[in-house]
C-alpha cells in the first residue's frame, strides 16, 4: 500500500495557478530554443510569453553582452605603471597623448610614403 504524500496548501495552491505545460518538439527545435535560453539568459516560460506578445522583449541583458562584446573588441588598453593592470583610453587627454607618440615615432599608413 502507498503512502499518500502530504503537500502543504501553498504548494498545492501553487500548482493550481501555475500549471505544467509539457510538449514534444524535434530534436532540432529543442535544440535552437536550448540556444535561445543560453544565449538570451532567459527561462522558457520568459520565451513563451514574448513570443505570445504577452511580455515585451527584455533588452537589457543584449544591451549588456552587445555592449562588452564591442567593449573587447574595439576599446584600447594600455597597462598601469604602478600595478600592470589594463587601463582603458577615454579621456581626451590620454587621445592627445597617444597621437603625439605616434607623430613623434613616424606612424603612418602602411601605404603613405614618407
Amino acid at each position: 500500500m502507498k503512502r499518500k504524500v502530504h503537500k502543504p496548501p501553498s504548494k498545492i495552491r501553487y500548482d493550481e495557478s501555475h500549471p505544467t505545460v509539457s510538449v514534444r518538439v524535434t530534436r532540432e527545435l529543442y535544440d535552437q530554443l536550448k540556444e535561445l535560453r543560453e544565449e538570451s539568459g532567459k527561462s522558457l516560460g520568459d520565451i513563451l510569453r514574448e513570443a505570445l506578445k504577452l511580455q515585451a522583449p527584455s533588452v537589457k541583458k543584449a544591451y549588456q553582452r552587445g555592449y562588452e562584446a564591442a567593449k573587447n573588441e574595439f576599446a584600447v588598453f594600455y597597462k598601469c605603471s604602478v600595478c600592470g593592470g589594463n587601463l582603458t583610453v577615454t579621456t581626451a587627454k590620454e587621445k592627445e597623448a597617444i597621437a603625439q607618440y605616434m607623430r613623434e615615432h613616424g606612424w603612418r599608413h602602411g601605404k603613405c610614403v614618407t
